[in-house]
């Protein structure tokens, strides 16, 4: 975990992640049977996860927590984290543990959203509806790059709720950077 200031950056938590053993030897099992053709009904059921190996939600959460706990006095405005945290359970459990700071984590560009009753993937509604608009923005270090921009309110199907949305495509991708 890291305090980002205006100025400096300061690691102030760490934990490792180790993945359950049990768990692991199940999915590598699971996965051999299941290249065999074995049907699911016929292999073995997956094993409850032991609390000593905590999830990498889990640890963020935790980290969160502790911070909150140590540094009391510093208020959170934001909490930044990469794509493996986008997801519902975390970003609505960070946004409580931090007072209700903006959580900002990226999309997968085929996770679903809803727009005018319409289920499409985040991608094709950036492609096609809302392309954006072109801009340039600094970026750390004061470089200054061009970006199209593009944002909206959408319900993200699997969040259960509506959530802001921005997309960016830096010049020369094809691709956008969904937040």
């Amino acid at each position: 975990m890291l305090l980002v200031t205006s100025s400096i950056t300061v690691p102030v938590g760490f934990f490792f992640y180790m993945p359950d053993p049990a768990l692991k030897q199940w999915d590598k099992e699971d996965k051999r049977l299941k290249k065999s053709g074995i049907a699911k009904k016929d292999r073995p059921i997956k094993p409850e996860r032991d609390s000593a190996y905590p999830t990498k939600t889990e640890i963020a959460l935790g980290l969160l927590k502790e911070f909150k706990v140590a540094h009391s006095l510093i208020k959170i405005k934001g909490v930044l984290a990469d794509a493996l945290y986008g997801e519902k359970a975390f970003m609505d459990e960070a946004a409580k543990e931090s007072g209700g700071s903006q959580v900002i984590s990226q999309l997968r560009k085929n996770q679903n959203i809803e727009y005018r009753g319409r289920i499409r993937s985040v991608e094709s509604y950036f492609n096609s509806i809302n392309k954006g608009i072109d801009q340039i923005i600094r970026v750390r270090g004061g470089k200054e790059i061009k970006v199209t921009v593009s944002s909206a309110r959408l319900k993200v199907s699997s969040h259960s709720k509506k959530r802001f949305v921005i997309a960016l495509k830096y010049d020369g991708e094809n691709d956008y950077f969904i937040l």
